[in-house]
């Protein structure tokens, strides 16, 4: 099983909408996992898949075993499960997922965007700008692919708590205008 069959499961479970039967699917993949496939990162897709499904409490276990596991995941396992606790109105857990992600001074910014929408998602507007600026200005010299993303977030937060423009809108903007102006730059 290679990361690309993997794919196609989960493409093929977008077609089908049976997400029970993908999530139970990588579940029992987890559990006879042999080399080239994550224990961890098939906990990490069943747990998406029984969000999808519905099934907070299924998803919430496999996102805990995803984080005992401790292999290879392509997002904090803890972001995940912090999701699926916020749906079981397990908040305090939620939250205190988020503190120990934050504990850990991340320097990847998709781990900031990734927690400023599920801060966003549960209308904690402030908790979300803050994490999306904080990524913005890691993400400015470490991944700018990553950037316009995270000011988006941001721009959305500032909107809604109503909050003047700034840099952050001016640098979006800027990143904006490169966007709409490298199609045209192709012609020339």
């Amino acid at each position: 099983m290679t990361e690309d069959d993997l794919d196609d499961l989960e493409f093929e479970t977008l077609r089908t909408g049976d997400h029970a039967a993908a999530a139970t699917r990588f579940i029992e993949l987890a559990d006879t996992a042999s080399v080239g496939v994550s224990r961890a990162g098939l906990l990490l897709r069943a747990g998406e898949q029984w969000q999808h499904a519905g099934d907070h409490e299924r998803a919430a276990e496999a996102y805990r075993r995803a984080l005992e596991d401790g292999g290879d995941t392509y997002g904090d396992p803890r972001i995940y499960l912090a999701g699926a606790l916020f749906e079981l109105e397990r908040t305090d857990e939620a939250r205190a997922l988020i503190d120990r992600v934050r504990a850990d001074n991340p320097k990847d910014p998709e781990v900031f965007r990734a927690v400023a929408e599920l801060l966003h998602e549960q209308g904690d507007l402030v908790g979300a700008h803050d994490w999306s600026t904080e990524g913005a200005d890691i993400a400015r010299s470490t991944d700018p692919d990553a950037l316009e993303g995270l000011l988006r977030i941001r721009y959305r937060c500032r909107l809604d708590l109503g909050r003047p423009e700034d840099e952050y809108d001016a640098l979006l903007d800027d990143l904006l205008k490169k966007t709409d102006e490298a199609p045209d730059e192709q012609f020339r």
